[in-house]
């Protein structure tokens, strides 16, 4: 079958009973939590609805049909992932183009902020290196009291 069922019962455990439901690659598809979970009763299989001849024809080209699923499964994979890979450069491309535009409105707007700041140039962070004025701040950090009696 395509499928696997996985179960925790209450005859083993009285607790965190459940049942979960796998396909065939290992992904979970379904997980059910229960009180007293006892048993799983899993339908068989319908028959199939092709001819006796074409289930054989079917078995005997097993391979050539496994390799055309997988295919088709690694294409629906690749474009999932090509679609993802598009919608991320094009969100790089979207930043990008913010990017340039706010660097090129600052390099327009530096004789406005060099006005303001009285023709001291800020822009870069060891620009006015003669203006700068070093502090020395001290915090008391712990105090401690002792009382002699």
């Amino acid at each position: 079958g395509r499928y696997v069922a996985s179960a925790v019962s209450w005859w083993g455990h009285k607790v965190d009973n459940a049942f979960w439901i796998w396909n065939f690659q290992g992904q979970l598809l379904h997980k059910q939590s229960l009180d007293r979970f006892c048993q799983l009763m899993w339908r068989p299989r319908p028959s199939s609805l092709l001819p006796e001849k074409q289930v054989k024809e079917i078995r005997r080209n097993f391979k050539t049909w496994a390799q055309k699923f997988e295919t088709e499964d690694t294409m629906r994979k690749m474009t999932a992932s090509k679609e993802m890979i598009e919608k991320r450069q094009a969100l790089m491309e979207e930043f990008n183009r913010l990017r340039k535009n706010k660097k090129q409105l600052f390099q327009d707007t530096k004789e406005v902020r060099l006005d303001l700041r009285g023709g001291v140039d800020t822009d870069e962070f060891n620009s006015n290196v003669d203006n700068f004025e070093e502090e020395t701040i001290e915090f008391l950090v712990k105090v401690e009291e002792t009382i002699e009696e």
